[in-house]
Formats: structure tokens, C-alpha cells, sequence
């Protein structure tokens, strides 16, 4: 009868200290990873193809990047902590396909990303998850935890144009 005690004895607390090691070997390792900067992101994306970035989005643990050269459309995606490149697709586009993301041409200078993301955060605290220009503005997703914002900022004037906040799913 003793024998018959011990064994499920000994079998929950083998169990309950594999439980906890292996929590504890999880929890250590992801201390220690920490997601790359979206410039970081675009500093890696441009190494792989001489263009213009004109969207970037972190997903849980992969940015998607889109760049465009004169001709063609690249979808990357990269490993958000290590940087590496996990895939590239390339298409070629005709001069119409590219009326979205062109500024008119009386204008001679627009912001740039890192302007664009300044004038943001000036309007919200948060962790910028996204940034792409869209007709001659940048559209900027921002969460805080708590809420996720959508900020539109003016390719040209830097200015703020729509700003939405809604409760982070």
C-alpha cells in the first residue's frame, strides 16, 4: 500500500519541477530577446533592394516592409529580433501603380519617416507598429497597452491630419 503512495507522490513532483524549470528556462530566454527598431528594420530592408520604403509593420514576432524602386514592388519579411530575412517577393509595376504613393509634383520636400514619427508621438506616448506613406501622407499606428492609435501626419508640413484611438485587441 505504501509502494502504491509514493509512486504518485513522486510522480507529481517529478512533474511540478519540470513544470517550473522549463518556465523558467522560457521566461529567461525571452528576457532576453528585444525586438529591432523599425531603423534598424529599414537600414536592412534598403540593404537588400536600392528603393524607397514606404510601408513598415511589426506583426507579433515579423516586420513586413514594402519598397519600391522605379519599377518593381518588394514585400520583405524580417525576423523582428534577429533582423534576418525570412522572405522576399518581387512584382513589377507599371508607372500607373504608383499614383498612391506619389506626392504632387509642385512639392519639392516632404518629411521624413523619422520626422513623421516625432510629430506622432508628440500627439500620443506609445510603441510605433507601423508607418506607411499613402498619397502624400504618413499613416502611423501606435500602441500604448492599452489603446491603439492611428495617426495620419502630412507628408509636406509635417501636421497632424487625423488622429483615431481605439481599445488595443
Amino acid at each position: 500500500m505504501r509502494k502504491i503512495m509514493i509512486i504518485p507522490a513522486l510522480v507529481v513532483t517529478l512533474g511540478v519541477g519540470a513544470a517550473i524549470g522549463s518556465t523558467t528556462l522560457l521566461s529567461g530566454n525571452a528576457q532576453e530577446k528585444k525586438v529591432l527598431t523599425m531603423q534598424e528594420i529599414e537600414k536592412k530592408a534598403l540593404a537588400v533592394v536600392d528603393g524607397t520604403v514606404v510601408d513598415i509593420e511589426l506583426g507579433r514576432s515579423i516586420y513586413e516592409v514594402e519598397v519600391h524602386t522605379d519599377t518593381e514592388e518588394y514585400d520583405l519579411k524580417f525576423d523582428a529580433y534577429s533582423g534576418k530575412l525570412l522572405k522576399q517577393r518581387k512584382e513589377y509595376r507599371d508607372n500607373d501603380d504608383w499614383d498612391d504613393y506619389n506626392v504632387p509634383a509642385t512639392t519639392t520636400k516632404m518629411i521624413t519617416k523619422e520626422q513623421a514619427i516625432e510629430a506622432a508621438l508628440k500627439k500620443v506616448q506609445g510603441t510605433v507598429t507601423k508607418i506607411k506613406l499613402d498619397g502624400g501622407f504618413y499613416e502611423i499606428e501606435i500602441r500604448d497597452g492599452q489603446y491603439e492609435y492611428e495617426v495620419d501626419v502630412n507628408a509636406i508640413s509635417g501636421e497632424i491630419v487625423t488622429f483615431e484611438q481605439d481599445i488595443e485587441d
